[in-house]
């Protein structure tokens, strides 16, 4: 899924690194890169068990860019039950394992939290582009 904003003059580098934060607030090592049309974001697990992989992208201009999520298993393969465990335990919620959540519902929830922070950090960082400078968000990236 990616979502586009238009007119906002946003600090990418800024956005990227709180969605980095983001992650790392949830038990994810990342890595956040500097690429020609903006940032991308790769958000691994640390749980054992859990080889969990999301990828996030800032492209575009601070008037005009999209954040996009993509998310998968690293080898393909990650337990339902261990996923609805740790989100249990991270966002709340025991209904999740007790009524037996499948992994895609689980990461459906996960990916609307990510979205419900990515807005209020937009909103958060309008005009932040003019004030900070387009690239200058303090972060040191490849």
């Amino acid at each position: 899924m990616q979502i586009q904003w238009l007119e906002k003059n946003v600090n990418l580098g800024l956005l990227a690194e709180r969605i980095s934060s983001f992650f790392h607030d949830t038990d994810f090592e990342t890595l956040l890169e500097r690429v020609s049309e903006g940032y991308v974001i790769k958000a691994v697990s640390k749980i054992p068990n859990l080889q969990l992989r999301i990828d996030v992208s800032v492209l575009g201009e601070p008037n005009d860019f999209i954040v996009g999520f993509l998310s998968g298993g690293k080898g393909g393969y990650f337990s339902s039950s261990m996923v609805a465990g740790y989100l249990t335990s991270v966002f709340g919620g025991g209904y999740l394992v007790r009524d037996g959540v499948s992994k895609r519902e689980v990461l459906d929830m996960f990916e609307s939290r990510l979205w419900k922070h990515v807005q209020m950090q937009v909103a958060d960082l309008v005009g932040s582009a003019t004030k900070a400078g387009k690239d200058e968000a303090g972060i040191h990236v490849p």
